[in-house]
């Protein structure tokens, strides 16, 4: 039944005390005051997800009243009791936990302000499908995996990113996928793409935070549906965003396993003008990467000089600097406003340099979705880079671990702009502690909600990253990388292996 009046504009939390929120944004001073998780706001979504019971109530009571003034008139009416089946019977329903934890990822994760030249995933794509939410379909059940997984790592007295919670919801949401994949007609949808692909995201971070091996099968339907589809169902542009953010989670699995992308038509011949921004760009370059370093890992052993003139590993490395080269070139050719604005040691806020904060500076950016971008890049990077390493013995080998360690640097000056000076669990509105900033300019709230929601979980790839080459990085480096790595355990209640 559709629901026809405005919805309050306050935040969840101020609505289930039943008192006056005020509207504050990104989070209301209420909830901060309090030390409550604020939801935040999502003006349109609730006359999606909104309980419909006190709506449903409201209208069943209009229509008894009406009954009952009819029989009145009549004196048989008067005495006769009333039947069972014309009496309605409501208790009182409060707002569901699901609800309330959709509400708050949506409000945290999905809806807040970034720069659209990063868009290359799907958690961007969800409000264009806030329309096909209801409480039975697969990509609400999926959503909620996602909202609960992240809404019980927020708990103060949980803290749990794979909470028993969320585990009983997620068995949930697989029967409504298979179910949902046994139907012809959902199986070739925008929505069952989706769920597919929230499922597959809900893993990576569990996996990247717990330190597990990442379950991949999600990933392997998002390929199979992807096919299934075929070009002539990719032609609408939220398709082919879609299947953007399909490519994209090909390529990182790839990359995670060093695995050659299979380019099947399907998946990689464009169904038309494909939307294009820097970080789609990197998907393509990011391609190749996985092709050249699934070659490279059938040769892990370092060579020695006469393997060198093997044809494999000389064309191996040929394609390695190739890819190189269009690193290179891809961070000459990203926005002007992408690059970050360096912040000397002396001016950064004594609290960030004892966090941690390693050389003569650190950098901001223009938004953390741009920062993650950079990082992704790098990444890879550093990947080739290491391969290229590996097999050059050159005299040129030396500036390339030379770029190695640059590359490390750049990434190091990431950290105080995600992280800023916390070193301890925090609320993700809570500002004690500070994020580093240019002379007279203050950190919005906006930039305190992002970091706090993605700034960390963005860092565990790279950061882990770092110690598949140790061997090129500076002391210095090599405890930086460490201390760092155990700092994001204890932000995030992990247990690290790293030694």
């Amino acid at each position: 039944m559709p629901h026809t009046g405005k919805p309050s504009g306050a935040c969840q939390n101020c609505k289930q005390r039943h008192v006056k929120c005020d509207e504050t944004r990104p989070a209301c001073l209420k909830c901060i005051k309090s030390k409550r998780i604020c939801p935040g706001y999502i003006e349109g979504l609730d006359l999606v997800l909104r309980d419909q019971n006190q709506i449903a109530k409201a209208g069943a009571e209009r229509r008894q009243k009406a009954r009952d003034k009819s029989r009145s008139k009549t004196p048989e009416s008067s005495s006769e009791p009333a039947s069972p089946d014309s009496l309605i019977v409501y208790s009182s329903v409060p707002e569901s936990q699901e609800s309330y934890a959709q509400t708050f990822f949506i409000s945290a994760y999905v809806l807040a302000p970034r720069d659209g030249r990063t868009d290359h995933g799907f958690l961007e794509l969800l409000p264009l499908m806030f329309n096909k939410l209801s409480k039975s379909s697969v990509l609400s059940t999926s959503l909620s995996v996602v909202s609960h997984c992240f809404f019980q790592a927020w708990q103060p007295d949980i803290r749990n990113i794979d909470h028993v919670v969320v585990q009983k919801i997620y068995s949930k949401a697989l029967n409504a996928l298979q179910a949902a994949l046994r139907d012809p007609r959902q199986c070739e949808s925008d929505e069952v793409l989706m769920a597919v692909s929230l499922l597959s995201f809900y893993e990576y971070t569990v996996s990247a935070v717990m330190s597990r091996p990442r379950a991949e099968q999600h990933i392997e339907g998002i390929s199979a549906l992807v096919k299934r589809r075929g070009s002539t169902n990719m032609r609408s542009d939220l398709a082919k965003r879609l299947l953007i953010a399909a490519r994209n989670s090909i390529v990182s699995k790839a990359l995670a396993n060093s695995m050659a992308v299979e380019q099947v038509p399907e998946i990689w011949d464009d169904p038309g003008e494909m939307p294009k921004n820097p970080a789609t760009l990197l998907t393509s370059i990011c391609l190749e990467a996985a092709n050249v370093l699934a070659t490279a890992a059938k040769y892990p052993a370092i060579p020695s000089s006469g393997l060198l003139h093997d044809e494999v590993v000389s064309n191996m490395l040929f394609s390695a600097e190739a890819v190189e080269a269009k690193f290179a070139a891809w961070q000459m050719q990203v926005p002007a406003e992408w690059w970050p604005t360096t912040l000397s040691r002396d001016s950064a806020p004594q609290e960030i340099i004892d966090a941690g904060f390693l050389g003569d500076s650190c950098d901001i950016y223009s938004d953390t979705s741009v920062c993650d971008v950079w990082n992704s890049f790098r990444t890879t990077r550093l990947r080739v880079l290491s391969l290229i390493a590996d097999y050059d013995l050159t005299d040129s080998r030396q500036s390339t671990v030379m770029q190695i360690q640059q590359t490390v640097d750049e990434i190091f000056a990431s950290i105080p702009f995600m992280l800023g000076s916390k070193v301890e669990p925090a609320g993700m509105y809570e500002t004690e502690f500070v994020y580093p900033s240019l002379p007279g300019e203050n950190v919005s709230m906006i930039h305190y909600q992002k970091a706090a929601a993605t700034g960390g979980l963005t860092l565990f790839t790279p950061l882990m990253t770092l110690f598949s080459f140790m061997r090129y990085l500076r002391g210095d480096q090599k405890q930086f990388a460490l201390q760092q790595f155990r700092r994001l355990g204890c932000l995030y209640d992990v247990r690290m292996d790293a030694k």
